[in-house]
């Protein structure tokens, strides 16, 4: 009985004869991975414009978590497909992850501060001005890592319940944290007596980042990003 082989045989030709008239890549379904390590608000409006963006230039994205200084290197070895949002200056041949590509075009805005329980902290002369204490971060956190070395102690962690726990517990007197977020974890912590002193640290453009094998798709992005910024998709999303 040769009917079960002649029907195999006509359907690997038919499926052969698709695959060719598609076009090289029109099978590829696969998303791109974008890790990282954002702060919660941080992240939603990275996961949302992200989706959005990607969206209009035809690709699909997937979201994963990993530890910052993880997900950097995860992004710069290209386990991943990319990497955000991150300062500007990361990627390209001059930068510590040469294999990351900065997508030019400003995420969001970033406000980074000091948290404190004592609110007469002055903070007036910018980075100088944690030299006298003892303070926390995030590990892998590049801006803190590069300018707030120079504080009597420096604490390191992975997680941002451990920075304000510290903070709680007198075993630090700052935390280094974003804004926004910094306000709703010590709030939902219950830490009424910790807030952010003024001025900021630093205000900072945050971007995204791919992997140099998805370079093509710089200029792509680039442009949906701007399209979303002209035509209101940008802060109705942010909103």
């Amino acid at each position: 009985d040769l009917t079960m082989p002649i029907r195999f045989l006509i359907g690997a030709f038919v499926a052969t004869c698709l695959s060719l008239l598609a076009g090289p890549g029109a099978a590829e379904t696969t998303p791109l991975t974008i890790s990282t390590n954002n702060t919660p608000l941080d992240r939603k409006a990275l996961e949302q414009l992200s989706q959005e963006s990607f969206r209009r230039i035809g690709v699909d994205l997937k979201l994963v978590s990993l530890p910052s200084e993880r997900s950097l290197v995860a992004a710069n070895l290209g386990e991943v497909d990319g990497e955000g949002l991150r300062v500007a200056g990361l990627g390209g041949p001059g930068g510590p992850y040469p294999n990351l590509v900065q997508v030019p075009e400003r995420f969001v805005r970033i406000s980074f501060v000091a948290f404190s329980k004592d609110a007469t902290i002055p903070l007036d002369n910018g980075w100088d001005s944690l030299k006298p204490y003892r303070i926390a971060f995030i590990n892998g956190w590049k801006m803190f890592e590069a300018n707030a070395q120079g504080a009597r102690v420096v604490n390191k962690v992975d997680k941002p319940e451990q920075l304000f726990r510290m903070l709680d517990e007198g075993r630090v007197d700052l935390v280094l944290y974003t804004h926004a977020d910094g306000l709703l974890l010590a709030r939902n912590l219950g830490l009424t007596s910790v807030a952010p002193l003024s001025p900021a640290l630093k205000e900072v453009d945050m971007y995204l980042y791919l992997h140099k094998k998805h370079q093509a798709l710089v200029p792509k992005l680039t442009q949906a990003i701007r399209d979303l910024k002209a035509d209101g998709s940008y802060n109705r999303i942010l909103s």
